[in-house]
């Protein structure tokens, strides 16, 4: 019955006009979707509360659009909705209702950044849903993402064995040079410059991210997709030995860039994704005998030494792991508290940096701007509504999954000379993504680095071409996709990074590829022509809104800035005021421009001490509190800025305002000690008693730390100027302990 309702519904759309123009264009739009799925991990993505992924999120939304009024001008509008389709939606909407209404007691800017970037994702997830249907095209796009994870790790082999080495060899010829050319003050002996030069020292490629954590997180989940192919790859196949090949061949790029990650967290995953091949991967004919486990021991053990012998790994990644588990322990209690405060709608989308300090242990290592957990990610920064919608996306793809676990293959009901129609769109698209990636990366000035193009596409096309008679003529089984899906999971478990598009896009995908082609799951609801319009109509809010509220305005004020830098950087200082007064225009909701302008008006008001400059000044810095109330960073740098005028006037008033900002600065980051001691030290200016006791604080803290780099010993509270006539003396060369142990006494 369902395959002759299927021939009708078939013979229907070859008479409909209108139908036809529909399914004339979904190629081309599943071409732009490929090409931004593969885009997306080209540009840096750890980020998206600073506004990295606009141009994405807005190619994204403008798709979406474009796809929704297709569907709604054809013959029988038609969507693909399930349980799973609801939950991200019911996510979605109380992701957007914590984003508005907790944006008001954080950074304005970066929740709405952060909201519109997970919308972004949503809009991802239902354009695979509705434009990919046939096997054949969900084998292309596995096939495509393989090749991206191999296309990132030959850009990673570049950065290890050549970018790395020649930056080390440019810092180590002339230091100051280097550390000017970046841009980095940072003097022989600071604190500073050991941190650049320890991050310089690393080894670990990062390919096209910020961190290695999120490289590793995108190559995991593929390198075991590609292993799972190859393992399951069906006996009497003509092709079988071919796809064995390429399987291999992209397995081994993979992996051998993984290893040189050194990322436990992958680590753990991929040996987890390994164990459920192993059990879920066999079928009845065909059991992993001792010669496949043999082998597959000899090529982990292979690549161990070899990372052993490049330096890859060494014995202090493998000692330290219960140290970076005890790390993330303090990230999770922390979080743990967050969430205890903010049980509804947690602290608001992007801002989680922000209330982390409040919560930060005095051992903890950093202030960290996301929890490395996924879960508690999503509920510390979205609320405990939207944890459950987010669990319950997983949890209603589990129950398809079991309720269809009849079959293990992924079948679609088109005929085969159909089903191989629209492959070559997935390719062009993957082909397209190098200069989209470009463009978008353009946009907010992180344009990707020349270097993928040149020794990771040429690789990742002889990747594509080698896998391509499985697309032509294989069977994608459920077990892959599963074991990259879990892989993930359990990464984003241990090391976070849901919202960071470059590795979370593998989630969805993943999902929609399984949902889409089990013949079971395929259904289609009918929809009448209203409720499509209704849809398209939604979709093109989406845009203006995003457009409105966040696209321009970042934007303008990203070419403001950079115009204004550029007339500071020819000591046009009027210039530069006013074309920072005009990008604090641009954007309501930003507070950089606002920062940068008090900056500036700050060192005008030291260099010409008046009142009128004091008075632009305190409405600069007025306005920069209020758009990031809950910054610590900002309370403390205000707090500099006045006692730099106290030590220049001698004005008592000023100290006074240093020392309210100290404070404020302490009660959002209350364990750090040398908060606590930079407090200490004004209090003793003001020639307060509570001085000793903040001291003694100080010095507790700096006990429970154990972190040498972070110790009041190799650090200095701020005062360096040059005490006039009348004023205290400065702390000189002492370091923060020997000054707060001199005012414990």
């Amino acid at each position: 019955m369902k395959h002759r309702a299927r021939k009708r519904e078939a013979k229907k759309t070859r008479t409909d006009p209108s139908a036809n123009r529909a399914e004339a264009l979904r190629p081309w739009y599943l071409g732009a979707t490929v090409a931004l799925l593969v885009a997306t991990p080209l540009i840096p993505s750890e980020a998206p509360a600073t506004g990295t992924s606009i141009g994405l999120v807005m190619a994204w939304l403008v798709l979406l659009f474009a796809a929704a009024a297709s569907n709604a001008t054809a013959g029988r509008p038609a969507i693909r909705f399930r349980s799973v389709d609801a939950a991200l939606l019911v996510f979605l909407a109380l992701h957007t209702l914590s984003a508005l209404v907790m944006a008001q007691y954080g950074q304005p800017r970066q929740t709405l950044n952060m909201l519109w970037h997970w919308i972004g994702l949503g809009a991802a997830f239902f354009l695979l849903r509705h434009l990919l249907r046939t096997a054949a095209e969900s084998r292309a796009l596995v096939v495509v993402m393989i090749a991206l994870a191999v296309c990132l790790s030959m850009h990673g082999y570049y950065q290890y064995f050549y970018d790395l080495p020649k930056t080390r060899r440019i810092y180590e010829a002339n230091p100051d040079k280097a550390l000017r050319e970046a841009g980095i003050v940072a003097p022989e002996g600071s604190v500073e410059r050991a941190q650049f030069e320890s991050r310089l020292s690393s080894t670990e490629p990062i390919a096209t991210f910020s961190l290695t954590n999120s490289l590793a997180g995108l190559l995991a989940p593929w390198l075991l997709c590609a292993v799972g192919i190859g393992l399951m790859s069906r006996k009497g196949n003509k092709r079988r030995h071919q796809v064995q090949i390429a399987a291999v061949l992209s397995a081994l790029l993979l992996a051998g860039c993984l290893v040189l990650t050194k990322s436990r967290a992958a680590y753990l995953a991929t040996i987890v994704g390994l164990t459920f091949l192993g059990v879920y991967g066999r079928r009845t004919g065909w059991r992993p005998g001792w010669k496949t486990l043999t082998s597959a021991g000899a090529v982990v053990t292979m690549l161990f030494l070899i990372g052993v012998l490049l330096g890859a790994i060494d014995l202090k990644v493998l000692t330290e792991s219960s140290k970076s588990l005890s790390y993330r322990v303090q990230y999770w209690q922390a979080t743990r508290a967050m969430i205890a405060d903010y049980p509804l709608f947690g602290c608001g989308p992007g801002n989680f940096q922000q209330y982390y300090p409040a919560y930060k242990l005095p051992e903890a290592s950093e202030t960290i701007a996301d929890p490395h957990n996924f879960l508690f990610e999503i509920w510390a920064t979205s609320g405990s509504l939207a944890c459950i919608a987010f669990v319950a996306i997983v949890v209603c793809f589990v129950i398809v999954m079991l309720r269809a676990r009849n079959g293990e293959q992924l079948e679609a009901s088109a005929p085969e000379e159909q089903d191989l129609g629209n492959v070559r769109a997935v390719y062009w698209g993957a082909l397209g993504s190098g200069p989209l990636g470009f463009g978008c990366g353009l946009i907010v000035q992180h344009a990707p680095d020349v270097a993928i193009f040149l020794v990771g596409f040429p690789v990742a096309a002889i990747i594509i071409a080698m896998w391509h008679w499985w697309v032509v003529d294989g069977r994608l089984e459920v077990v892959p996709l599963t074991s990259a899906l879990l892989v993930l999971l359990v990464n984003l478990l241990v090391a976070g990074g849901i919202s960071f598009a470059g590795v979370s896009l593998t989630l969805w995908i993943v999902i929609a590829v399984v949902l889409n082609q089990r013949p079971e799951l395929q259904d289609r609801w009918v929809c009448r022509r209203p409720a499509a319009a209704a849809i398209a109509l939604a979709t093109l809010c989406l845009v203006g809104g995003f457009w409105y509220s966040t696209y321009n305005p970042v934007l303008n004020v990203g070419g403001a800035l950079l115009q204004a830098r550029t007339l500071l950087a020819t000591q046009r200082i009027p210039d530069a005021d006013k074309q920072l007064r005009l990008a604090t225009a641009a954007d309501p909701y930003s507070f950089q421009p606002w920062d940068e302008l008090a900056r500036l008006r700050h060192q005008i008001w030291m260099n010409q001490p008046n009142s009128r400059g004091e008075a632009v000044f305190r409405e600069a810095i007025g306005e920069l509190v209020a758009r990031h109330p809950r910054s610590e960073g900002i309370q403390r740098e205000c707090g500099h800025w006045f006692l730099d005028a106290f030590r220049q006037t001698g004005d008592p008033r000023y100290l006074e305002e240093t020392l309210l900002h100290y404070q404020a600065a302490s009660e959002l980051y209350p364990n750090y000690n040398l908060g606590q001691a930079q407090l200490a030290w004004t209090l003793h200016l003001l020639e307060k008693a509570a001085a000793k006791g903040v001291a003694a604080e100080a010095l507790r803290l700096d006990a429970l730390n154990p972190h040498v780099e972070q110790k009041l010993a190799v650090q200095r509270v701020y005062d360096h100027a040059v005490a006039t006539e009348g004023q205290p003396a400065v702390p000189g060369d002492l370091t923060a302990e020997q000054l707060m142990l001199e005012l414990r006494k």
